[in-house]
């Protein structure tokens, strides 16, 4: 399972080339791909015009989506904490 970030959807919608699509596809091969709301609001206000919204959004109605609970945000920050706490430390 993987859940794709925003900075990874930017470069593969704006890559005119297919090389980072198909880099992503390696690594995924047949693995479920998620998303979450944040990721989907980032990409939806990043569109030029009502033709690009209405292309991604269409797309995105069709992913699938990993919902949060409030201990959602408080488990990745601890993760996150956990993870750069030694350098912070010590």
């Amino acid at each position: 399972m993987f859940l794709i970030d925003t900075s990874v959807w930017i470069g593969v919608f704006r890559d005119r080339t297919g090389v980072v699509r198909q880099s992503l596809e390696a690594i995924i091969k047949d693995e479920s791909i998620f998303l979450n709301r944040f990721t989907q609001m980032e990409l939806l206000q990043g569109c030029r015009d009502e033709r690009e919204w209405t292309l991604l959004e269409t797309y995105l109605q069709e992913q699938d989506y990993i919902e949060s609970t409030p201990n959602t945000w408080v488990a990745a920050a601890r993760i996150y904490y956990d993870l750069q706490a030694p350098w912070v430390n010590g």
